[in-house]
């Protein structure tokens, strides 16, 4: 599996001064013990605050679809790689609910996409409701959706490292 680091657009991983409290917080809970999957799923969970906080910074700017709109992008090219890699591991596992989260993953997707098609008409009001969703759907899909296939990634991944 391939890393990704997620690196703010400053290249800094220092806070902004007045920066908001998280939106969304890691909670170990949340861990499925995959390192790989976990580390990316942190990163979702940077991100979502991150678009969260950039869309509170400059929701009184004329510009703020832009800025959210750059913000958005860096989360739909991180989902896509999370989900491939995560797909990827549940196709070698033989996870028999591979459909199920693949098809999750795609209305997820469709959702994103959806919004960003509308980023030049979207009001503050709609850009919080959709952060709300992300961190909403973030949560819960960690949560209950991928802790279904932690048995199955867990077993191939020990089968794997045996065999190697």
């Amino acid at each position: 599996m391939r890393s990704v680091n997620y690196v703010k657009d400053d290249g800094q991983s220092s806070a902004f001064v007045n920066e908001p409290k998280d939106f969304i917080t890691w909670d170990p809970k949340l861990r499925t013990g995959i390192p790989d999957i976990d580390s990316e799923h942190e990163n979702l969970v940077v991100l979502c605050n991150d678009f969260y906080k950039t869309l509170l910074q400059n929701k009184d700017t004329a510009d703020y679809q832009k800025v959210i709109r750059r913000t958005l992008e860096r989360c739909l090219n991180y989902a896509a790689i999370h989900f491939e890699d995560e797909e990827k591991l549940m196709i070698a596992a033989g996870y028999d609910g591979y459909r199920q989260h693949k098809a999750e993953h795609e209305a997820f997707k469709e959702k994103v996409q959806i919004a960003y098609t509308r980023i030049n008409q979207i009001t503050i009001s709609e850009a919080i409701k959709f952060a709300h969703f992300l961190r909403d759907w973030i949560q819960n899909h960690i949560a209950y959706d991928d802790k279904l296939y932690i048995p199955s990634l867990v077993e191939f991944l020990k089968s794997k490292a045996t065999k190697q």
